[in-house]
């Protein structure tokens, strides 16, 4: 015989085994498939005549009195399980920056209300950004101010105006976040 019938052979026998497989496991799974759909058709039909049923209250009421057990449950549940502790960077609310210390708080994971203050007497400084405005001015700043301490320049943040300042500060919170630098504050 030439390779071309042994081969011929071998496929033959193949499918023939495949195909008898196939006819043992079909009628398997046709029975686990009509016990599926029999049990979801039974389940459909015991939910129906339960909600079309007569009870004190009618079966769409129990239906609504179930959902707010149900939402009661869980919120109940979820409160018991406790809330995820939160990030050790949202005790970082404080750091040193431009020469001024500045505070902020975390809502969410977002810094807010951030703000500078005087490093010697702790007082809040207001700021100059007359410079932002100035057309011809080639140096745009601005400079943080101690009241208290005899009107010094406590701070200067180059780049542009108070919003710029503050946004600059925020950054350099977040950047020292990303890189732990704020671990070693």
């Amino acid at each position: 015989m030439s390779e071309n019938s042994y081969k011929s052979i071998r496929n033959s026998v193949i499918a023939s085994v495949l195909a008898g497989v196939i006819l043992l496991v079909v009628p398997e799974i046709r029975a686990y498939a009509v016990t599926l759909l029999s049990w979801l058709r039974n389940s459909v039909l015991w939910f129906w005549e339960a909600l079309i049923d007569s009870y004190a209250l009618p079966g769409w009421a129990w239906l609504f009195v179930f959902l707010l057990a149900l939402i009661g449950s869980l919120a109940i549940f979820f409160e018991i399980k406790g809330e995820k502790a939160e990030p050790e960077y949202k005790k970082y609310v404080e750091d040193f920056m431009f020469g001024a210390k500045w505070r902020w708080y975390w809502v969410g994971n977002q810094i807010s209300n951030i703000w500078c203050f005087c490093p010697r007497c702790d007082a809040n400084l207001v700021y100059d950004d007359s410079s932002c405005r100035d057309f011809y001015s080639d140096i745009k700043k601005t400079d943080f101010i101690c009241e208290n301490c005899g009107h010094s320049v406590v701070a200067s943040v180059k780049g542009g105006n108070k919003n710029y300042a503050v946004g600059a500060a925020e950054r350099e919170a977040l950047r020292r976040i990303r890189t732990n630098e704020y671990k070693n504050h």
